[in-house]
Protein backbone atom coordinates (compact mmCIF):
# COMPACT_ATOMS: atom_id res chain seq x y z
CA UNK A 1 0.00 0.00 0.00
CA UNK A 2 1.35 3.33 -0.98
CA UNK A 3 2.10 6.23 1.54
CA UNK A 4 -0.91 8.38 0.02
CA UNK A 5 -3.30 5.51 0.63
CA UNK A 6 -2.09 5.16 3.97
CA UNK A 7 -2.44 8.45 4.39
CA UNK A 8 -5.86 8.70 3.17
CA UNK A 9 -7.11 5.13 5.11
CA UNK A 10 -5.80 7.03 8.30
CA UNK A 11 -7.73 10.06 7.77
CA UNK A 12 -10.97 8.16 7.08
CA UNK A 13 -10.54 5.74 10.09
CA UNK A 14 -9.52 9.04 11.88
CA UNK A 15 -13.39 10.82 10.92
CA UNK A 16 -14.79 7.74 11.75
CA UNK A 17 -14.73 7.28 15.37
CA UNK A 18 -13.52 11.13 15.67
CA UNK A 19 -16.52 12.72 14.44
CA UNK A 20 -19.13 10.75 16.10
CA UNK A 21 -17.97 12.49 19.28
CA UNK A 22 -17.36 15.39 17.56
CA UNK A 23 -19.18 18.86 19.82
CA UNK A 24 -21.44 16.20 21.45
CA UNK A 25 -22.67 18.00 25.01
CA UNK A 26 -25.47 19.50 26.49
CA UNK A 27 -26.93 23.04 27.47
CA UNK A 28 -29.18 24.88 30.12
CA UNK A 29 -30.94 27.78 30.30
CA UNK A 30 -32.39 29.67 32.94
CA UNK A 31 -33.41 32.79 34.77
CA UNK A 32 -33.14 33.75 38.07
CA UNK A 33 -37.31 35.30 37.85
CA UNK A 34 -39.49 32.47 36.23
CA UNK A 35 -41.79 34.50 37.18
CA UNK A 36 -43.07 38.21 36.69
CA UNK A 37 -45.47 40.18 34.73
CA UNK A 38 -45.12 41.36 30.95
CA UNK A 39 -43.05 44.29 29.94
CA UNK A 40 -40.31 43.60 32.64
CA UNK A 41 -36.86 42.87 32.05
CA UNK A 42 -35.35 39.92 33.46
CA UNK A 43 -31.91 38.00 33.37
CA UNK A 44 -30.49 34.85 31.22
CA UNK A 45 -28.04 32.69 31.29
CA UNK A 46 -27.29 30.19 29.25
CA UNK A 47 -24.45 27.86 29.90
CA UNK A 48 -23.59 25.58 27.41
CA UNK A 49 -20.59 22.40 27.25
CA UNK A 50 -19.19 20.15 24.46
CA UNK A 51 -16.76 18.35 23.38
CA UNK A 52 -13.78 18.32 20.70
CA UNK A 53 -11.73 15.40 19.88
CA UNK A 54 -9.21 17.39 17.84
CA UNK A 55 -8.65 21.02 17.65
CA UNK A 56 -11.60 22.71 15.92
CA UNK A 57 -13.71 25.94 15.63
CA UNK A 58 -17.32 26.07 17.20
CA UNK A 59 -19.57 28.85 16.61
CA UNK A 60 -22.84 28.74 19.25
CA UNK A 61 -26.18 30.46 18.03
CA UNK A 62 -28.96 31.30 20.74
CA UNK A 63 -31.87 31.54 19.23
CA UNK A 64 -34.22 34.03 18.80
CA UNK A 65 -37.44 34.40 20.63
CA UNK A 66 -39.35 37.76 19.50
CA UNK A 67 -42.32 36.87 21.81
CA UNK A 68 -39.85 36.95 24.61
CA UNK A 69 -38.13 40.19 23.22
CA UNK A 70 -35.03 38.27 22.81
CA UNK A 71 -33.50 39.14 19.54
CA UNK A 72 -30.88 36.14 19.88
CA UNK A 73 -26.89 36.19 20.53
CA UNK A 74 -23.78 34.42 19.17
CA UNK A 75 -20.58 33.55 20.22
CA UNK A 76 -17.46 31.49 18.46
CA UNK A 77 -14.29 30.58 19.48
CA UNK A 78 -11.38 28.04 19.16
CA UNK A 79 -11.15 24.95 21.10
CA UNK A 80 -9.69 21.29 21.88
CA UNK A 81 -11.06 18.64 24.62
CA UNK A 82 -13.94 19.79 27.22
CA UNK A 83 -14.98 23.29 26.14
CA UNK A 84 -17.38 25.56 28.37
CA UNK A 85 -20.03 28.46 27.39
CA UNK A 86 -21.66 30.77 29.41
CA UNK A 87 -23.40 33.74 28.04
CA UNK A 88 -26.01 36.01 29.68
CA UNK A 89 -28.25 38.34 28.09
CA UNK A 90 -31.93 39.90 29.17
CA UNK A 91 -35.68 39.09 28.12
CA UNK A 92 -38.46 41.73 28.27
CA UNK A 93 -41.55 39.47 27.10
CA UNK A 94 -44.15 41.29 25.13
CA UNK A 95 -47.19 39.38 25.82
CA UNK A 96 -48.92 37.18 28.88
CA UNK A 97 -48.23 33.33 28.66
CA UNK A 98 -46.31 30.30 29.50
CA UNK A 99 -43.21 30.05 27.23
CA UNK A 100 -40.19 27.80 26.89
CA UNK A 101 -36.62 29.72 26.80
CA UNK A 102 -34.92 29.42 23.69
CA UNK A 103 -32.16 26.96 23.43
CA UNK A 104 -29.00 26.90 21.34
CA UNK A 105 -27.19 25.28 18.58
CA UNK A 106 -23.78 24.10 18.02
CA UNK A 107 -21.87 24.26 14.97
CA UNK A 108 -18.16 22.62 14.94
CA UNK A 109 -15.98 22.22 12.30
CA UNK A 110 -12.40 21.24 12.12
CA UNK A 111 -9.17 23.34 11.49
CA UNK A 112 -8.82 22.41 7.77
CA UNK A 113 -12.27 23.19 7.25
CA UNK A 114 -12.59 19.46 6.07
CA UNK A 115 -15.93 18.98 7.65
CA UNK A 116 -18.53 21.00 9.25
CA UNK A 117 -21.63 19.87 11.53
CA UNK A 118 -24.43 21.44 13.54
CA UNK A 119 -24.51 19.90 16.61
CA UNK A 120 -27.73 19.36 18.84
CA UNK A 121 -27.43 20.18 22.53
CA UNK A 122 -29.34 18.21 24.31
CA UNK A 123 -30.39 19.42 28.10
CA UNK A 124 -32.50 21.57 29.97
CA UNK A 125 -33.74 25.00 28.59
CA UNK A 126 -36.53 25.97 31.71
CA UNK A 127 -40.02 27.30 30.95
CA UNK A 128 -40.89 30.98 32.71
CA UNK A 129 -45.17 32.13 33.18
CA UNK A 130 -45.65 36.02 31.83
CA UNK A 131 -48.01 37.63 34.03
CA UNK A 132 -50.26 40.13 32.26
CA UNK A 133 -49.66 43.31 33.25
CA UNK A 134 -51.34 44.85 36.65
CA UNK A 135 -52.68 48.72 36.94
CA UNK A 136 -52.04 50.14 40.52
CA UNK A 137 -53.49 53.55 38.58
CA UNK A 138 -56.85 51.69 38.43
CA UNK A 139 -59.55 54.44 40.22
CA UNK A 140 -60.47 53.69 43.87
CA UNK A 141 -64.55 53.70 42.87
CA UNK A 142 -63.63 50.81 40.28
CA UNK A 143 -62.88 48.71 44.05
CA UNK A 144 -65.67 50.57 46.29
CA UNK A 145 -68.60 49.71 44.38
CA UNK A 146 -67.87 46.20 43.87
CA UNK A 147 -67.27 45.41 47.30
CA UNK A 148 -69.70 48.30 48.67
CA UNK A 149 -72.62 45.52 50.70
CA UNK A 150 -69.51 43.62 52.50
CA UNK A 151 -69.98 44.37 56.40
CA UNK A 152 -68.38 47.07 58.50
CA UNK A 153 -65.01 46.39 59.30
CA UNK A 154 -62.50 48.40 61.81
CA UNK A 155 -59.79 49.36 59.55
CA UNK A 156 -59.50 46.49 56.96
CA UNK A 157 -61.15 46.70 53.23
CA UNK A 158 -62.44 49.97 51.63
CA UNK A 159 -63.82 53.23 52.73
CA UNK A 160 -67.35 53.43 52.07
CA UNK A 161 -68.35 57.31 51.14
CA UNK A 162 -72.19 56.21 51.66
CA UNK A 163 -71.54 55.17 55.09
CA UNK A 164 -70.90 58.53 57.56
CA UNK A 165 -69.33 57.75 60.67
CA UNK A 166 -68.95 60.85 62.25
CA UNK A 167 -65.56 63.86 61.81
CA UNK A 168 -62.65 63.90 63.70
CA UNK A 169 -59.35 65.87 63.84
CA UNK A 170 -56.86 66.76 60.25
CA UNK A 171 -54.25 64.50 60.22
CA UNK A 172 -51.43 65.74 57.41
CA UNK A 173 -52.56 63.60 53.79
CA UNK A 174 -55.95 64.10 54.53
CA UNK A 175 -57.64 65.00 51.16
CA UNK A 176 -58.96 68.57 51.50
CA UNK A 177 -62.53 67.39 49.62
CA UNK A 178 -63.13 65.75 52.66
CA UNK A 179 -63.01 68.90 55.10
CA UNK A 180 -65.92 69.38 57.15
CA UNK A 181 -66.57 72.76 57.09
CA UNK A 182 -69.41 73.22 59.24
CA UNK A 183 -67.61 71.10 62.00
CA UNK A 184 -64.42 72.68 61.30
CA UNK A 185 -66.72 76.13 62.45
CA UNK A 186 -68.43 74.85 65.14
CA UNK A 187 -64.91 73.25 66.78
CA UNK A 188 -62.58 75.75 65.87
CA UNK A 189 -60.08 73.53 64.27
CA UNK A 190 -60.05 71.61 61.04
CA UNK A 191 -62.30 68.48 60.73
CA UNK A 192 -62.53 65.92 58.20
CA UNK A 193 -65.15 63.51 57.06
CA UNK A 194 -64.68 59.33 58.46
CA UNK A 195 -66.22 57.03 56.52
CA UNK A 196 -67.20 53.26 57.51
CA UNK A 197 -64.86 50.34 56.19
CA UNK A 198 -66.02 47.70 54.38
CA UNK A 199 -65.21 44.15 53.57
CA UNK A 200 -66.71 41.40 51.66
CA UNK A 201 -66.52 37.66 53.02
CA UNK A 202 -64.20 37.38 49.32
CA UNK A 203 -64.33 38.10 45.95
CA UNK A 204 -64.50 35.88 42.97
CA UNK A 205 -63.73 36.65 39.45
CA UNK A 206 -64.88 34.99 36.46
CA UNK A 207 -63.83 35.38 32.91
CA UNK A 208 -66.06 34.15 29.83
CA UNK A 209 -63.32 33.58 27.70
CA UNK A 210 -65.19 33.97 24.63
CA UNK A 211 -63.68 36.41 22.43
CA UNK A 212 -60.50 37.66 20.36
CA UNK A 213 -56.91 37.61 21.80
CA UNK A 214 -56.66 41.08 22.54
CA UNK A 215 -59.95 40.82 24.69
CA UNK A 216 -58.05 38.15 26.31
CA UNK A 217 -55.19 39.78 27.17
CA UNK A 218 -57.38 42.86 28.51
CA UNK A 219 -59.43 40.98 31.02
CA UNK A 220 -55.98 39.20 32.19
CA UNK A 221 -54.83 42.23 33.05
CA UNK A 222 -58.26 43.79 34.43
CA UNK A 223 -58.81 40.81 36.58
CA UNK A 224 -55.07 40.51 37.70
CA UNK A 225 -55.16 44.21 38.83
CA UNK A 226 -58.19 43.68 40.81
CA UNK A 227 -56.56 40.74 42.30
CA UNK A 228 -53.61 42.48 43.36
CA UNK A 229 -55.39 45.49 45.10
CA UNK A 230 -58.01 43.66 46.88
CA UNK A 231 -55.27 40.95 48.03
CA UNK A 232 -53.11 44.10 49.03
CA UNK A 233 -56.66 45.22 51.12
CA UNK A 234 -56.53 41.71 52.74
CA UNK A 235 -59.28 40.38 51.53
CA UNK A 236 -59.74 36.62 49.61
CA UNK A 237 -60.57 36.17 45.51
CA UNK A 238 -60.49 33.66 43.91
CA UNK A 239 -60.42 33.26 40.07
CA UNK A 240 -62.80 30.70 37.81
CA UNK A 241 -62.42 30.22 33.78
CA UNK A 242 -63.39 27.14 32.00
CA UNK A 243 -61.02 24.60 32.91
CA UNK A 244 -59.69 26.35 35.81
CA UNK A 245 -61.14 27.36 39.24
CA UNK A 246 -59.92 28.32 42.52
CA UNK A 247 -61.54 29.48 45.32
CA UNK A 248 -61.31 32.75 47.40
CA UNK A 249 -57.89 32.76 49.57
CA UNK A 250 -55.37 35.89 50.00
CA UNK A 251 -51.96 35.40 50.51
CA UNK A 252 -48.69 34.99 47.96
CA UNK A 253 -48.78 31.47 46.94
CA UNK A 254 -52.93 31.82 45.83
CA UNK A 255 -52.28 34.89 43.96
CA UNK A 256 -49.17 33.39 42.30
CA UNK A 257 -51.42 30.59 41.20
CA UNK A 258 -53.86 32.92 39.91
CA UNK A 259 -51.46 35.01 38.02
CA UNK A 260 -49.80 31.94 36.72
CA UNK A 261 -53.87 30.68 35.52
CA UNK A 262 -54.19 33.93 33.75
CA UNK A 263 -51.17 33.90 31.75
CA UNK A 264 -52.27 30.40 30.27
CA UNK A 265 -56.03 31.83 29.82
CA UNK A 266 -57.03 30.86 26.33
CA UNK A 267 -60.40 30.93 24.07
CA UNK A 268 -62.80 28.30 24.09
CA UNK A 269 -65.58 28.29 21.53
CA UNK A 270 -68.64 27.13 24.09
CA UNK A 271 -69.97 29.32 26.41
CA UNK A 272 -70.37 28.51 30.07
CA UNK A 273 -71.86 29.73 33.45
CA UNK A 274 -69.84 31.27 36.13
CA UNK A 275 -69.55 28.56 38.75
CA UNK A 276 -71.96 29.13 42.06
CA UNK A 277 -69.91 30.87 44.45
CA UNK A 278 -69.27 30.71 48.22
CA UNK A 279 -71.93 31.79 50.65
CA UNK A 280 -71.56 36.07 50.98
CA UNK A 281 -68.57 36.06 48.27
CA UNK A 282 -69.18 39.25 45.87
CA UNK A 283 -69.41 37.59 42.38
CA UNK A 284 -67.05 39.54 39.24
CA UNK A 285 -68.31 38.31 35.70
CA UNK A 286 -65.93 39.75 32.81
CA UNK A 287 -67.31 39.45 29.64
CA UNK A 288 -67.42 40.19 25.96
CA UNK A 289 -70.79 38.95 24.30
CA UNK A 290 -72.47 38.31 27.71
CA UNK A 291 -74.00 34.75 26.59
CA UNK A 292 -77.25 33.32 27.43
CA UNK A 293 -75.51 31.16 29.42
CA UNK A 294 -73.69 33.21 31.54
CA UNK A 295 -76.06 35.89 31.89
CA UNK A 296 -78.24 32.74 33.63
CA UNK A 297 -75.13 31.22 35.18
CA UNK A 298 -74.79 35.14 37.03
CA UNK A 299 -78.75 35.14 37.76
CA UNK A 300 -78.17 31.41 39.58
CA UNK A 301 -75.11 32.71 41.28
CA UNK A 302 -77.33 35.69 42.83
CA UNK A 303 -78.86 33.35 44.92
CA UNK A 304 -75.73 32.64 47.47
CA UNK A 305 -73.59 35.93 46.55
CA UNK A 306 -73.70 38.90 48.22
CA UNK A 307 -73.29 41.11 45.09
CA UNK A 308 -73.48 39.96 41.31
CA UNK A 309 -71.63 42.56 38.69
CA UNK A 310 -71.54 41.69 35.15
CA UNK A 311 -68.55 43.76 33.19
CA UNK A 312 -69.00 43.98 29.39
CA UNK A 313 -66.51 44.83 27.06
CA UNK A 314 -68.37 44.62 23.73
CA UNK A 315 -65.04 45.72 21.69
CA UNK A 316 -62.83 43.40 23.59
CA UNK A 317 -60.65 45.89 25.35
CA UNK A 318 -60.80 48.33 28.24
CA UNK A 319 -59.12 51.51 28.15
CA UNK A 320 -55.71 51.62 30.16
CA UNK A 321 -54.61 53.84 31.97
CA UNK A 322 -53.33 56.56 29.89
CA UNK A 323 -54.77 55.43 27.06
CA UNK A 324 -57.71 57.72 25.04
CA UNK A 325 -61.50 57.04 23.86
CA UNK A 326 -61.09 55.05 20.49
CA UNK A 327 -64.14 54.78 18.05
CA UNK A 328 -67.54 53.15 18.84
CA UNK A 329 -69.23 51.87 15.50
CA UNK A 330 -73.22 50.24 16.37
CA UNK A 331 -74.41 47.36 19.31
CA UNK A 332 -73.60 43.65 18.91
CA UNK A 333 -76.65 41.03 18.97
CA UNK A 334 -75.43 40.30 22.57
CA UNK A 335 -75.07 44.14 23.51
CA UNK A 336 -78.68 44.35 22.25
CA UNK A 337 -80.12 41.35 24.70
CA UNK A 338 -78.02 42.92 27.61
CA UNK A 339 -79.38 45.98 27.30
CA UNK A 340 -82.69 45.15 27.03
CA UNK A 341 -82.17 42.71 29.83
CA UNK A 342 -80.70 45.68 31.95
CA UNK A 343 -83.79 46.68 34.11
CA UNK A 344 -84.68 43.10 34.91
CA UNK A 345 -80.97 41.94 35.85
CA UNK A 346 -80.37 44.63 38.37
CA UNK A 347 -84.03 43.90 40.16
CA UNK A 348 -82.85 40.73 40.71
CA UNK A 349 -79.49 41.88 42.27
CA UNK A 350 -77.59 41.23 38.90
CA UNK A 351 -75.45 45.00 38.46
CA UNK A 352 -74.42 45.41 34.50
CA UNK A 353 -72.17 47.65 33.30
CA UNK A 354 -71.04 48.24 30.03
CA UNK A 355 -68.06 49.66 28.25
CA UNK A 356 -67.64 51.11 25.37
CA UNK A 357 -64.51 51.68 23.56
CA UNK A 358 -64.65 55.23 24.45
CA UNK A 359 -65.60 54.73 28.34
CA UNK A 360 -62.95 54.30 30.60
CA UNK A 361 -63.33 51.93 33.48
CA UNK A 362 -65.20 53.96 36.25
CA UNK A 363 -68.30 52.90 38.53
CA UNK A 364 -70.84 55.64 39.65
Amino acid sequence: MSAALLLVALAVLVLLVVLPGFGTGGQRVRTTRPHGAAGRERPLELEAEFYLPLPGIWRLEWKAAPRLGFSGLQAAGLGWGRVSVRLSAGIEPRRRGEFALPGARLFVRDVLGVFEREVRLDGETGRIYVYPRFWEQLPPELALTLLAEGPESPRVGLEDASRYRGAREYRPGDALRRIHWKATARRGELMVREFSWVRATGVWIYIDPRGSEVYLDHMAELAASLAVRWMDMGLSVGLAYPGFKQEPARGLEALRTMLAALARLESVEAASAPPLPPPGVNLIVLTQEAPPAVIEGALAARARAARVHLLAFPEGFFLRPGEKGRPVWGRTEGMVRLQQRRGLLHAEGVHVHVFRGNDPVRFG
